[in-house]
């Protein structure tokens, strides 16, 4: 609720929230957060195309992954992948695979070493991995893990995060404007 504020209706790119939440919140998690933000969010549906300017919240008791075509899918009938369901390294790696160097990968406060392999693969595409620090995390499990397992190129205080994306978003916006080969 703290992060989701920042993001209008016209950001430049699509944004993903992986949390590890039962099926039946995930739905009004999303209502919820669309009433804090601009930008459109919505769960993410299966072969749905990524769009920009879009928040895509993941179906609790799924993986999300990224097609190589920029869709979405969405695996129900895996289980637990390292222990999680959603499993947000599933996620992290086929955004990698996806959008290569373009991708940010933000891991926050959470219990576990999901988002480690998840964020080695975003810095190992050369995208910008970001972890919220220990101050600001109720619990810095996730964010020290991913710490440990990749070159997390920036850990910031949960208010600082909105504004480094935005910056990386923006530079990369003007390294490849639209319609100009």
């Amino acid at each position: 609720m703290r992060l989701a504020p920042g993001f209008t209706r016209d950001f430049p790119a699509a944004v993903f929230v992986v949390q590890h939440m039962p099926a039946t919140f995930t739905t009004q998690y999303a209502a919820q957060l669309a009433e804090f933000t601009s930008i459109r969010v919505k769960e993410a549906e299966p072969n749905e195309p990524v769009q920009p300017g879009t928040l895509y919240i993941c179906p609790g008791a799924q993986h999300l992954r990224i097609t190589p075509t920029g869709r979405i899918q969405l695996d129900g009938t895996s289980g637990r992948i390292n222990g999680y369901l959603p499993n947000i390294d599933v996620t992290m790696e086929t955004a990698a695979s996806y959008a290569g160097a373009m991708t940010i990968g933000v891991v926050l406060t959470g219990m576990g070493n999901d988002g480690a392999a998840g964020a080695k693969a975003i810095q190992s595409a050369g995208g910008l991995v970001i972890a919220q620090d220990e101050a600001t995390s109720v619990i810095f499990g996730m964010p020290a893990e991913a710490i440990k397992a990749a070159n997390v190129e920036q850990v910031l205080p949960l208010d600082d995060i909105y504004p480094a994306i935005e910056k990386r978003v923006i530079g990369i916006c003007k390294a490849s404007p639209v319609g100009v080969r």
